[in-house]
């Protein structure tokens, strides 16, 4: 009896960490519309998901986010605030046809920051002989750059983003409906040109990759952390560091008078570009400095250290077959300048295995 109660204990609990949900509420913040003319007389949500996306909260939990008084009665309220009805006024309604937030992480110059974004679309319909018909629609995004362990204020501004957007789709449909008389006091500037709008944040992937590398000159191995967010248009520019450590071979130490040479480097990349190919197949390029040290050991077994700096750059392919996490494969070709005491200029082979995660 105890072990049936123990295990019908284990579920409930299981199932309320996977399935648990958290409500965002939006402030009572208003905004000045150019005109009173128009107000909101209904808001209808035609998404398939009505919740604004998965995220994990501050204890680490993965949780679903909804609108407390759901979509339509919060967005309803939100612009009632600034645009309350009037009898004189002309109703207009507001179908919800994407309303999500989302957050990445982002290579930012030489670090990584996290990036939260709160998306919506928006589709204005009037009345117009006994029926309503669509007369305008926008999809905007309100990105927010945060520290990359910034993880609290990120999480506890989700709010404001959206907010922030709906104004945003609400003054940009009033600008269009009706040029305003004079200038507009608004939280947020409006655009009159149209942009486009990628819906969702680029995938961010952490790779953790091992490397086997052959050269002319050495024998080796590696590990190297790759960070990027995926874009199928353009160069991705990735944050990649890595640590090496290489042996000369046999007979390339003797042939300079030591019977064994071992180099450390720590090889930070300078510029690195991928290009997606298809869908989990990425061309790689990147030029970097090689710093680090060489062990020299002569063959009276005294030991001498030379400092390492160089140039180097490497072509490859990686594989990364399962987008949320798994297998990495690749392989690169480089070609590299060093200050070591046994070559000047090599060049070799590198097989990579590793993790996505």
């Amino acid at each position: 009896m105890r072990l049936n109660s123990l295990v019908l204990y284990l579920l409930i609990f299981a199932s309320s960490r996977v399935f648990s949900q958290e409500t965002v509420a939006l402030r009572s913040v208003a905004f000045k519309p150019p005109t009173d003319d128009v107000y909101v007389m209904s808001v209808h949500d035609e998404r398939t998901n009505r919740h604004l996306g998965m995220h994990k909260n501050l204890n680490g939990d993965k949780v679903t986010l909804y609108m407390d008084k759901g979509a339509e009665q919060s967005v309803a309220d939100f612009y009632e605030i600034s645009m309350p009805h009037r009898l004189s006024g002309r109703p207009v309604l507001i179908k919800i046809k994407e309303l999500n937030v989302q957050e990445s992480k982002r290579r930012m110059n030489s670090f990584i920051a996290r990036v939260a974004r709160a998306h919506v679309e928006l589709v204005f319909l009037e009345k117009h002989a006994g029926e309503w018909s669509e007369v305008f629609t926008i999809r905007h995004n309100e990105d927010q750059v945060f520290g990359l362990y910034d993880k609290q204020n990120l999480y506890n501004t989700h709010e404001e983003r959206i907010r922030a957007a709906l104004e945003y789709c609400m003054l940009a449909f009033l600008h269009n409906y009706e040029e305003p008389k004079s200038l507009t006091e608004s939280h947020f500037d409006i655009s009159s040109g149209r942009q486009k709008i990628n819906p969702k944040l680029g995938q961010w992937f952490n790779l953790v990759t091992a490397k086997v590398l052959r050269s002319t000159y050495f024998e080796g191995y590696g590990i190297s952390y790759t960070g990027f967010v995926d874009s199928k248009k353009g160069l991705i520019r990735p944050y990649e560091t890595s640590f090496e450590v290489t042996w000369a071979r046999r007979d390339v130490a003797e042939e300079n008078g030591f019977r064994d040479v071992n180099s450390f480097v720590f090889r930070p990349e300078l510029y690195f570009f991928y290009k997606k190919i298809t869908r989990g197949i990425y061309a790689s390029v990147s030029a970097n400095i090689p710093v680090g040290y060489e062990i020299l050991e002569n063959f009276d077994g005294d030991n001498s250290f030379n400092f390492v700096i160089g140039a180097g750059a490497s072509q490859g392919l990686r594989i990364i077959p399962w987008e949320k996490r798994g297998l990495v494969i690749g392989a690169d070709f480089f070609q590299q300048f060093e200050t070591s005491r046994v070559y000047r200029f090599d060049v070799g082979v590198e097989v990579v295995v590793g993790i996505n995660f």
